[in-house]
């Protein structure tokens, strides 16, 4: 018998509809995380709402497309003379792989906070990311994490991020990833570790190679497996067709993936996202969840990702919502509450 238990409660909802106003009646699902007790809400008719903000496919818009790239700084002509470099005592200005380029990120929210470009191609589509683009950049940014963990031992937690396109709060087109690496956990790792000892302690098992085995086993939620990186549907999304990767070579930490283990994530990625694209997903986020340098915990705690889709594109508008706030629940601000405090002061 599993030791997880997916827990969930269907309410209703009755209102009188226009423009007829028949009785409608909702159905709510409540979802309970079986390993963090997180909840969400779901109702499957929120789809059909009508949204006023006008839609733009930007895979079509040639023009705009055109036009992001004359001003991108990611694109080959433009990355030696408008990203930053790297201090001396890095191994280069900037670091490389065959197509990707890794540099300290101009507006960080981190004391190590790079920008991975994963292409030269200032627009890739989601059905143009192979393993081997995919791949390339991945591997630049482990160097980085070990790099910086070799120097800095108290930088022992890593993330690779990814906001796809403005909806997911990319401020520029040109295909980039987010590479973080930071002396404490995020709240959201933090918690995913915790509850992963906790019930280690309580069931002798590690959960997550525990629902694996119940998701393949039971549900209709698993997608299938790439080697060693398991996919599935999460039961509790964070976000809309939101896909849980779990890396169950039994490494807990970024820094310990093997080229094996890289291989099988770049190629699940690679086919995740022309999955994404063939049911019409234009933007999305992506997240890590690694556990710390220093120590093994693969006992009880694997190394996961996740990706969730976010809305259509929209012209002149970035959203402020990114994977640090959407996975990790961790905002990142740009207002100073000083400053907003002295600027309003005067109307009280």
């Amino acid at each position: 018998m599993s030791k997880i238990t997916f827990k969930k409660a269907i309410r209703k909802a009755e209102f009188l509809s226009p423009p007829d106003f028949k009785t409608t009646t909702h159905s709510i699902e409540f979802r309970k995380d079986p390993l963090t007790d997180r909840w969400c809400r779901m109702n499957m008719e929120r789809a059909r709402r009508i949204k006023q903000a006008q839609k733009r496919n930007f895979a079509e818009d040639a023009d705009m497309i055109e036009e992001t790239r004359q001003k991108c700084f990611f694109c080959r002509e433009n990355v030696k003379k408008a990203t930053p470099m790297f201090p001396a005592y890095f191994p280069a200005e900037r670091m490389r792989a065959n197509s990707a380029c890794l540099f300290p990120n101009l507006f960080p929210f981190g004391e190590f906070h790079a920008i991975g470009v994963l292409s030269e191609e200032h627009y890739v589509p989601l059905s143009g990311f192979s393993p081997k683009l995919l791949k390339n950049c991945f591997r630049v940014c482990l160097e980085y994490f070990k790099f910086i963990y070799d120097r800095h031992p108290d930088m022992k937690y890593c993330m690779i991020n990814w906001n796809y396109l403005p909806p997911a709060a990319a401020s520029i087109i040109h295909p980039h990833l987010q590479i973080l690496a930071d002396r404490r956990p995020t709240f959201q790792t933090s918690e995913l570790v915790k509850a992963s000892k906790r019930y280690h302690q309580r069931n002798k098992g590690n959960y997550w190679l525990d629902l694996i085995k119940v998701e393949k086993e039971e549900s209709d939620r698993w997608i299938g497996e790439t080697g060693s990186v398991a996919w599935l549907a999460s039961f509790t999304p964070q976000g809309n067709k939101e896909i849980l990767a779990i890396f169950s070579e039994g490494i807990s930490t970024l820094i310990r993936l093997s080229e094996s283990g890289l291989n099988d994530f770049c190629e699940g990625l690679s086919r995740i996202l022309r999955g994404y694209h063939e049911m019409g997903v234009k933007s999305f986020n992506m997240t890590t969840f690694s556990g710390p340098n220093d120590q093994d915990i693969s006992e009880y705690y694997l190394l996961n990702a996740k990706l969730i889709s976010r809305p259509d594109f929209e012209p002149f508008y970035t959203n402020d919502d990114g994977f640090m706030e959407k996975f990790h629940y961790e905002p990142v601000v740009e207002t100073s509450p000083e400053d907003v405090a002295e600027r309003m002061r005067e109307y009280l």
